[in-house]
């Protein structure tokens, strides 16, 4: 029984090398229809009925593409399971409990540092890495496939940019109106007037605003702080699609590696990881969805190797998520750690785990994660004002702020239903009418009419 195991797992070892230095994902070979069994319609009494087919002649699984499925990997671990929004939501619910998660702890860090609240998440800006890490895998489930296969560039951009703008926008229609009216109401502490609706219009194409200014400094987007992420976010998608889908595994690992390195040599300059928000550190916002994205990568395509972990998976996933950006140690040898070796450890748990699902209204929290993520800053800088207002000051005005998190959730499960998903659904469907509408008539022919 040993010597078996031990020649099984040298059988998967080698294996996974030769899958590991393949040069390419090759194109899936062409579909070729069998011709008819000679016995396949058998007679009797003049009538033909179909012959039972025996347990070799049945229909296997289809894969979507071999050249993307890990040697000895199960069909049904492969390929992409879904075109819709939800691509992969019943592989691996845990992921988007995982998101929901991050996205929590990106607002209660938010919360602390923008409006006035206790510290009780100082790393929660590195859930932005566990999100380009997601990304990574999510958009490679979803996407990397049909681009193998021929999916057009343009269309995948268009659907990234159609599942991406329309909270971006939103959160930045609420954060320029507030720009705006502090200009007006105190223009001793904003940006001119000018420059404000300058960096409105760029921040609402999600473009970053590059020149310093009085009040905001060299922050790329004033009028939302969470879109530098998704302005990384977009470009990497495109990089990705236009670049690097199907490319080989080593030319992937080969850009990890070098975002890594680049991610360090930037922390120690800077003394923090806390990078990508400003002009001065936009080599840093690369790095970081550099390195996560690729590693999102390099999970998705060994995740036919991973061992099946279960519900108990999940449970050590979430709680070293949740440990690592509540841990109150700011060293950058700490968020290194972090990034570099434990979140990308969380997502193979997490992988490992499939549709585990640990966290208590984790579904409700994943729906409303984007949303969240785009629009709770500027409501932030809102609510605080509000708090300030009503003279919630001291100590219990200080934890009370924790509380701005449920009117954040209840705003952004109204952005979700009511702009959101309706906006989404309408760019959708007249994308998908303008690809369906006959070509115009020729020049001359509407000259002769």
């Amino acid at each position: 029984m040993a010597s078996r195991r031990v020649r099984e797992g040298a059988r998967a070892a080698v294996s996974w090398w030769f899958w590991v230095m393949q040069p390419s994902l090759p194109p899936p070979p062409p579909t070729v229809k069998a011709a008819p069994h000679p016995g396949a319609m058998a007679t009797e009494g003049g009538a033909s009925r179909p012959r039972r087919k025996n347990s070799s002649e049945m229909e296997q699984p289809a894969v979507d593409s071999p050249a993307l499925c890990p040697p000895s990997s199960p069909p049904k671990e492969c390929g992409v399971m879904s075109t819709g929004p939800n691509v992969g939501h019943d592989r691996y619910r845990l992921l988007d409990e995982l998101r929901g998660l991050a996205a929590v702890a990106v607002v209660v860090f938010h919360i602390a540092t923008r409006g006035g609240g206790p510290a009780v998440m100082p790393n929660g800006f590195l859930a932005v890495d566990f999100f380009f890490m997601l990304s990574g895998f999510v958009i490679a489930e979803a996407y990397e496939t049909r681009l193998v296969r021929g999916m057009g560039f343009a269309g995948f951009a268009r659907r990234r940019l159609i599942r991406m703008a329309p909270a971006a926008m939103l959160g930045t229609l609420v954060g320029g109106a507030y720009l705006v009216a502090r200009a007006f109401a105190a223009p001793a502490r904003s940006d001119p007037l000018p420059e404000v609706l300058g960096a409105n219009l760029l921040n609402l194409l999600i473009l970053p605003k590059l020149w310093h200014a009085r009040a905001t400094g060299w922050e790329l987007f004033p009028a939302n702080g969470p879109l530098w992420s998704l302005f990384f976010e977009i470009a990497v998608n495109l990089a990705w699609a236009a670049l690097l889908a199907g490319r080989s595994t080593r030319l992937l690992a080969a850009l990890v590696a070098g975002s890594a390195a680049v991610l360090v040599l930037l922390g120690l300059r800077f003394g923090t990881l806390h990078l990508g928000w400003e002009v001065m550190s936009l080599a840093g916002g690369a790095a970081r969805v550099g390195f996560g994205f690729g590693v999102g990568l390099l999970i998705h395509r060994s995740r036919g190797f991973l061992p099946r972990m279960g519900q108990g998976g999940g449970m050590v996933a979430v709680a070293a998520l949740l440990y690592f950006l509540f841990l109150p140690l700011p060293a950058l040898g700490w968020q290194l750690a972090v990034v570099l070796v434990c979140m990308p450890g969380v997502l193979l748990l997490a992988v490992a785990s499939g549709n585990a699902a640990v966290v208590p209204a984790g579904a409700f929290l994943a729906r409303l994660s984007y949303p969240l993520y785009a629009t709770h800053l500027p409501l932030i800088a809102l609510c605080a004002g509000a708090l300030k207002f009503a003279s919630l000051g001291g100590a219990g005005g200080h934890w009370a702020s924790l509380l701005l998190v449920l009117p954040l959730i209840a705003a952004a499960w109204a952005a979700l239903v009511w702009w959101d998903e309706p906006l989404r659904a309408w760019l959708t469907q007249h994308a998908a009418a303008r690809r369906n509408a006959p070509p115009p008539p020729p020049r001359a022919q509407l000259l002769r009419n």
